[in-house]
């Protein structure tokens, strides 16, 4: 159809049948007629059958030699698999009006607040530097020849050329094989995964038209942008770097074409011929002996087999609703391109061929076909991991290599539990607030064990409560008044081990107590006929610790065996008597005075600290088996924050609660998170590496010269990862999660900055939820 581009959209001026030079083209049939004959190989006419396979590329920072060995080892894919590829990139651009849109949705059932419209505002504002890469590899066997020219580009291709075609299963097969072996993480695409790469390209459009350069499809517009010369220099990761500068929605296409070495040979021959003519006949200028020498080196290269040679075509695509937008995306991806070297166009002809080339199974233009060498070509892999990229989850911050925003759920990870860790000033304490308010905004019932009662102004925007442990009190018998003699027993029996344990020894300034195995059988014993005597004859009050006291005194005596045990019983009750008197009373005897689950909590724990800086075990302890108890009442999905957690792992007793606790929490739908920033201690202790490796989150803030070498043992830290932790920058962090892993900055934004105050005494009245 031939159309015109007026006021009011375009105007159709004549329809005429395809002529035959459109079906030498390739394009007759073609539209809309991509079909799926089995997992990972689409047909796209009755004789063209392709493979098509996801890629998980490198997720790092563009242009490292991390990132370079990963381009080499895409083309040395290439290369084994002997077949001719398209490397596809699609691009995605989250705009402002969506992201905003993808907020409202998450915190559905939060009400209207100050905190809300500026997260809400954030999120819009930070989806403006969006980009999401997903990308595809389609093998195409037979479709181009021993010189690397794809058989169907250009007009003047009339027919295919005789080439053995290998069958379709096969090169899949052999290709899935040889990616593995070479480190390189592919998967075959389901329908899912496909339809975002097919819902752009014309050649699924039932209807397209090209008019003034730009070509629409449906709704969207696209315009092509083509290479016609690389660059005399270029480097590893040029192509993302020019994405990431554009940011716009489109597709990248990088079509690969192996050429024989005898072929090579006679095309380098007949260049330096080119050279010498022209030499000859008085252009001898410098360009002229500087192409000459490097042609000459290149083929002296391939006699030493030193070298592969290739053909490739690179090709762009930038598409929008809008033909402005579509304008200035592609305005900003020649710029990019044009300022690293390349020369490109925007083809506008022959009708639907330059728009056909970046879809998937396309032919590249003729004019875009350039020989060169296997190490320009991984150069040219435009590809890039961008993880943490979903927007339908909290904001976390932005990615350092690609400044792109980054986005993290627990709940959307194998387990739901996490590990912060850094020094202090690093930013960990921030963190840890950022993400606790994003997950409470979309239901999640925050519970914090505070050792340095910071939380408070957290909790009052989060409509919550702050509890100071002394004034407030939290019954450490309490998590075993609902439960069986035996198994009340069980629960209480860890706290009881701290409150009346032997010394053995001091961390952190604080005694470590625990106790042996006959004691804490005795101890077991006891308590469960305590709650059997106290559930017969109930109240409706809770057990208190100097009735369990009063029961030993009474009961305990009479079923020792022998002179130690009772001994040992006196010494024991002794100590547990010494937590029901004077100021201790006031905290381990007598009823709790809030609840833990039902809404946002904190338990600050720095006034008892500072009073009794040596119990401060036993109370952690209390808090954990309080927490324990209610997370298996499966009321509401909880995340439980141990601040400052190296306090309870380098304590036996204490730690194997907060071991039970992170154990059952996916089982109950809810997740623990653990900070610290004392790193060596954490990680120092059998516990603190098996919650850190147990964990489906860590967040690795910048920590001091002596734990770099431990964190890179633990996590298996890359190069670049090293550096981004030491030295400490406030607010950069590792984050691995899953199968993601990525550097960032963490971004709390201003409503959240201010109420992220570490400061104790920060109790200033703040916007409430």
């Amino acid at each position: 159809a031939a159309v015109q581009l007026g006021d009011n959209g375009l105007h159709v001026l004549e329809v005429r049948r395809s002529a035959a030079h459109w079906r030498r083209l390739g394009l007759q049939g073609t539209n809309g007629t991509i079909s799926f004959e089995s997992d990972g190989i689409i047909s796209i006419d009755a004789h063209t059958r392709f493979a098509l396979v996801l890629v998980e590329a490198y997720a790092g920072a563009v242009g490292t030699d991390e990132h370079a060995a990963w381009c080499n080892r895409v083309i040395d894919w290439l290369y084994a698999a002997e077949t001719p590829a398209q490397v596809l990139t699609l691009c995605d651009h989250f705009d402002s009006g969506r992201a905003r849109e993808a907020f409202d949705q998450r915190i559905q059932g939060w009400p209207d607040s100050r905190l809300a419209l500026l997260e809400r505002d954030l999120a819009g504002r930070v989806a403006e530097q969006s980009l999401g890469l997903r990308h595809y590899v389609v093998l195409m066997p037979g479709e181009a020849g021993r010189d690397g020219m794809f058989l169907r580009s250009g007009a003047l291709t009339t027919r295919r050329r005789a080439i053995s075609v290998p069958p379709i299963d096969g090169v899949l097969s052999s290709a899935l094989r040889l990616a593995t072996s070479l480190g390189v993480a592919v998967r075959i695409p389901d329908r899912d995964d496909i339809a975002p790469l097919l819902g752009q390209s014309v050649l699924t459009a039932r209807n397209a038209a090209v008019a003034d350069g730009m070509v629409q499809v449906g709704e969207v517009q696209q315009r092509i942008v083509t290479a016609v010369r690389l660059p005399p220099v270029v480097y590893h990761g040029a192509i993302v770097d020019a994405l990431l500068r554009a940011r716009s929605r489109g597709c990248v296409s990088l079509h690969f074409a192996p050429v024989d070495a005898d072929v090579a040979r006679r095309i380098l021959d007949r260049r330096i011929a080119m050279r010498r003519y022209t030499a000859r006949e008085g252009n001898d200028e410098v360009d002229n002996q500087v192409a000459l020498a490097d042609t000459t080196a290149m083929l002296a290269a391939i006699a030493r087999r030193s070298v592969r040679v290739c053909r490739v075509a690179l090709t762009a695509a930038v598409a929008s609703s809008s033909r402005d937008a579509v304008l200035s995306g592609a305005s900003k991806m020649e710029s990019a391109l044009r300022t690293q070297g390349f020369d490109v166009v925007a083809p506008s002809s022959p009708g639907l061929l330059p728009a056909q080339s970046v879809g998937p199974g396309g032919f590249p233009l003729a004019r875009s076909l350039q020989i060169t060498t296997e190490d320009v070509a991984a150069c040219l892999v435009p590809m890039l991991q961008t993880p943490f990229g979903d927007n339908h989850q909290p904001l976390l911050g932005l990615s350092e290599p690609t400044a792109t925003p980054t986005y993290l759920s627990v709940w959307r990870r194998p387990n739901h539990n996490a590990i912060v860790m850094g020094s202090s000033g690093a930013g960990k304490s921030v963190a840890v607030k950022t993400l606790l308010v994003r997950h409470a905004m979309e239901g999640a019932v925050p519970v914090v064990i505070d050792p340095d009662s910071e939380y408070r102004r957290v909790m009052q925007a989060l409509g919550g409560t702050h509890y100071e442990l002394g004034s407030d009190a939290l019954n450490p018998l309490a998590p075993g008044a609902s439960l069986p003699a035996d198994a009340a027993a069980a629960v209480v029996l860890p706290v009881l081990s701290v409150l009346a344990g032997d010394d053995r020894g001091v961390r952190d300034g604080r005694p470590v107590r625990r106790l042996p195995d006959e004691d804490q059988g005795w101890l077991h014993r006891e308590a469960a006929s305590f709650f059997r005597r106290w559930h017969a004859g109930a109240s409706g009050q809770e057990p208190l610790l100097r009735d369990l006291v009063g029961h030993i005194e009474s009961h305990g005596a009479d079923r020792a065996l022998t002179e130690r045990e009772r001994e040992r019983g006196r010494i024991i009750t002794a100590r547990l008597t010494r937590y029901t008197q004077g100021d201790r009373g006031t905290v381990f005897d007598r009823p709790s005075t809030f609840a833990i689950g039902e809404s946002a909590v904190s338990i600050g724990l720095r006034s008892f600290a500072m009073s009794y800086g040596a119990d401060l075990t036993p109370a952690l302890a209390v808090v954990l088996s309080a927490v324990l108890v209610r997370l298996r009442q499966r009321t509401k999905r909880l995340i439980v924050i141990v601040d400052e957690a190296h306090r309870v792992t380098v304590d036996p007793d204490a730690g194997e609660v907060l071991g039970q606790l992170v154990r059952q929490a996916r089982k109950y739908g809810s997740g623990v998170w653990m900070s610290s920033q004392r790193v060596e201690d954490f990680v120092g202790t059998d516990l603190g590496r098996t919650l850190a490796a147990t964990a489906a989150t860590k967040i690795l803030m910048g920590v001091e010269e002596a734990a770099v070498n431990d964190l890179k043992s633990l996590f298996a830290l890359h190069d670049e990862e090293m550096v981004a932790l030491h030295p400490p920058v406030t607010g950069r962090a590792v984050v691995i999660s899953g199968a993601e892993r990525c550097v960032v900055r963490v971004l709390p934004g201003a409503a959240i900055l201010a109420i992220a105050d570490s400061s104790p005494e920060s109790s200033e009245p703040v916007h409430a939820a």
